[in-house]
């Protein structure tokens, strides 16, 4: 029943299938998190001009999400959508190896 339940949240994402949904697992206001944080609402408004959507999940307040999604280090990126689904563990401050890890071609040439 979660697979379905979980699938019908990204059926809405037929009209735009260009569109990348993603979830960030962090640990409150930690240094790392917050590098994460900053360094994807960046990713998301340059590279992917807001065509994202970006759910940022902090361990402190919502435990059981993180247990429930297998996370084992902070902080995981997980792109949900397009399939297939990728994580991202660990420093997520190198643009260039957040972008490679999301399949998503620099800008620059």
């Amino acid at each position: 029943m979660k697979e379905i339940k979980e699938w019908s949240r990204f059926s809405a994402f037929k009209g735009n299938m260009n569109k990348y949904v993603l979830q960030l697992f962090i640990n409150g206001n930690s240094l790392t998190s917050m590098e994460a944080v900053e360094m994807l609402q960046a990713i998301c408004k340059e590279n992917l001009k807001g065509n994202c959507e970006l759910e940022i999940v902090d361990i402190q307040v919502e435990p059981q999400r993180a247990e429930e999604a297998g996370i084992l280090a902070i902080p995981t990126l997980v792109r949900k959508w397009p399939l297939p689904e990728t994580r991202i563990i660990g420093a997520l401050s190198v643009k260039t190896r957040v972008l490679t890890g999301l399949g998503i071609a620099s800008d620059k040439s």
